[in-house]
């Protein structure tokens, strides 16, 4: 086993990107763009308890239906009520399939805080879907990342606090808390454009990667406080100060079962 190291930390980070690029690779052969890249932010709120019912929502209520009923409320409730939650149709079209839903049960709520109920979790993505719906959600992105890197070339090279602000100033959208909308940026946003520009927009891979490397570490969880308790008795004064560390350390902890190796191994 390798001696943990930062350098060791940064190269478990390329892989880890490089494992999240190809998800996202694979997902655009089988799904367009809006609707992969839809599944995904709907897979998220699912976290870490209900992220195989929120891929099933999100299959039985495709983006292009949500496209087509365009205004919030409706899409709420639209949401709500194929997830199972609600029984009112009104304001709903008369097209809608209302045959077509899932069973409050199969949801969980145990050990979650009020806070993130999945209901509440639909409610709050919806100020996001609807606010795409004349759009769609890759154009929406896609026009804001275009213009975080044209405004960025004028603060060269980047800081940690300027790439901060770049990823909120992207995911300026109401709905989802701040800490939530940087774990969305880089573990969906992020790698889902890296996959989808790879080959066309040379320059928004290069200004993600620079994000990537430059941006301060995510908010401690509890792999990252069990790491840097492992990390100090191994005598290690070195704490890794980044999103590419800190997805590293995700990664190694994947691949060693949660054993970083010791200076001895």
């Amino acid at each position: 086993m390798q001696e943990i190291s930062v350098n060791l930390l940064a190269e478990f980070g390329e892989k880890w990107l490089f494992s999240k690029i190809q998800r996202m690779r694979n997902l655009l052969k089988i799904a367009e763009p809006d609707e992969a890249l839809y599944r995904e932010i709907m897979l998220s709120l699912g976290y870490p308890k209900n992220k195989v019912q929120f891929l099933e929502l999100a299959l039985i209520l495709p983006f292009r239906e949500i496209k087509n009923l365009r205004e919030k409320n409706k899409i709420e409730k639209a949401l709500l009520y194929r997830a199972g939650f609600i029984e009112e149709r009104e304001d709903l079209p008369a097209n809608f399939d209302f045959s077509l839903r899932m069973d409050k049960s199969v949801w969980n709520f145990r050990g979650i805080r009020p806070a993130n109920y999945p209901d509440k979790r639909i409610k709050g993505i919806v100020y996001l879907l609807s606010t795409a719906t004349s759009c769609g959600l890759v154009e929406f992105f896609q026009w804001r990342l275009v213009k975080a890197s044209e405004e960025s070339a004028t603060k060269t090279p980047l800081n940690p606090q300027d790439a901060k602000n770049i990823v909120k100033k992207i995911m300026d959208f109401e709905g989802i808390g701040i800490q939530r909308k940087e774990e969305m940026f880089f573990n969906i946003i992020l790698p889902f454009f890296m996959a989808f520009l790879e080959d066309k927009e040379t320059r928004i891979i290069d200004f993600l990667n620079t994000l990537f490397k430059t941006h301060p570490p995510l908010a401690e969880n509890s792999v990252i406080k069990k790491f840097k308790t492992l990390f100090q008795k191994m005598g290690k004064n070195e704490i890794p100060n980044s999103t590419l560390t800190y997805f590293g350390i995700h990664y190694y902890f994947s691949v060693h079962k949660g054993l970083p190796a010791s200076s001895g191994d």
